[in-house]
Formats: C-alpha cells, structure tokens, sequence
C-alpha cells in the first residue's frame, strides 16, 4: 500500500524536521512528503529546511489564520496524494507525530478493507489530556491532526467547497471548525465508509508510545524521541496555537 504524508506547518521548523524525519521511520525513505505550510515569519526557513530534507514543499501567499490554513494543508494532501498515484492520503499536524512503523500497520489494516475511504483517530478520554489549556480536546467527537483518505474517494474541491458553504452560512461559531467539517464529512458526505481509531486516541499504559500528541504527551517524550533520530537539541513548544499566533483569526478568510 502506497501512502502519501503531508505535514501541515506553521512556524514550528524543529517540529517540522521531526515530523518528516518521524514518518520516514514509519513509512520508509521512498514515501513521498509534502511540507505545506501557513505563511509566517519563517517560512523562509521552512522552505529551506524542505530543500535539505528533500521534500516536496508548498507555501500560502499570505497568512490564512490557523483553521483556514489547516484546510488549506489538507486540501494539499488530498491533491498530492493523487498526483503521486497513492492508495491512501495522510495528513497529520506538525506536533503530531507516529513513532513506530506498528503505526503503518495499524492504519493498513483499516484501509485493508475496501470499504474503508476515511479513517481519523477516536475521541480522547479526558483523563489522557496532560495540559488544561487543551481539555476542549475531550469534546470534538472527530480529531483531523492526523488524518486518512483513501485517494480519490475525497476530492480536494468537494472538501473546499463544503467549507466555504460552512463558514459562509455560520450556523454556529464551530462552523469554521476543521473538526466539525469532517465530523460532517464522515457522517454524511462519506457516510458507511470512515472508521475512527482508537489506537491514536491513547498510548497503552506502560508500552513504547507508537504516537505523540501534543496534548497527551510530556515535553521529556519529544525529546526522547528527537535524541533517538539524531536530533539532539530540540526544545519542545506544546502551547496552544492561539498562543503561539499574534494574528489569531477564529474565522477562516478565504483569498
């Protein structure tokens, strides 16, 4: 099965280097990666760092704002998968990373399944979020930092347009909620065909860690992690994105 990875970045170059390096481990050297990143103070270095690592690399012409560029990453995901004549698209945020190639096994056994056309991690126990500032976790019934779409089951321009319809109507301020997008998408656009995993919704108690999430995961784990694929000197930043951003916007603009 031929996977295509795209990570979806913003500002975070260690956390980006790690990801890629993260999913070569995973997927193997030869799996195409796509760095598609929001625009920000340094996504110069991003860029850079995509040509070091030899990635793909694509980058907005302006700062989107966080949900609006999220999309933006997955509808590149979905439109690379294609391109490379991949089975199954990933997307996955940069501070989510897959640890262990069990990781691959996991996701290809559900897409082993001919039926299955979207597979998202199920939703988190509460008790497993580290950080209180990300106990709205517990509450999004569909999580899309990593997210699996069997190649042309989903086209980018259906996912585009069911956003804009969204956030255009603004029913609700979660609206322009990516989660809430999918959660839609799975239950009606795609219904009888998405599984959520509940292998990326908690580590077993005690085993090797086959993935980190940001808001489950000890800043020592990062750490440990990079150490053992070379990267000696990374520093973990685990704060929500509205306080890393000056330029938060809780609504998408589209250009």
């Amino acid at each position: 099965m031929k996977f295509a990875c795209t990570v979806a970045a913003y500002q975070l170059v260690e956390f980006i280097e790690l990801n890629v390096l993260a999913l070569r481990k995973v997927f193997g050297p030869e799996t195409p990666i796509l760095i598609s990143q929001d625009w920000s103070a340094r996504s110069v270095e991003i860029r850079d760092l995509a040509e070091r690592l030899g990635t793909h690399h694509l980058c907005a012409d302006s700062h989107r704002g966080h949900f609006a560029g999220d999309l933006n990453s997955t509808l590149a995901a979905l439109a690379f998968a294609e391109a490379e004549s991949a089975d199954v698209a990933i997307k996955i945020s940069q501070r989510m990373l897959l640890c262990e190639p069990a990781a691959r096994e996991i996701i290809e056994r559900y897409f082993s399944d001919p039926e299955i056309w979207m597979a998202v991690p199920a939703r988190l126990h509460p008790g497993t979020i580290k950080r209180a500032e990300s106990r709205f976790f517990a509450n999004l019934t569909t999580l899309t930092d990593l997210l699996c779409v069997r190649t042309w089951k989903l086209r980018p321009t259906t996912v585009k347009e069911l956003y804009e319809e969204r956030v255009n109507s603004r029913k609700s301020r979660h609206d322009t909620l990516i989660e809430a997008l999918f959660s839609f998408i799975s239950d009606v656009t795609l219904a009888g065909h998405c599984v959520r995993m509940p292998e990326f919704s908690g580590n077993p108690p005690g085993a090797q860690p086959i993935y980190l999430r940001r808001s489950q995961s000890e800043p020592a784990q990062y750490q440990t992690f990079a150490a053992a694929l070379g990267l000696k000197e990374f520093h973990p930043l685990l704060i929500e994105w509205r306080q890393m951003s000056t330029a938060y916007r809780p609504c998408p603009v589209f250009q």
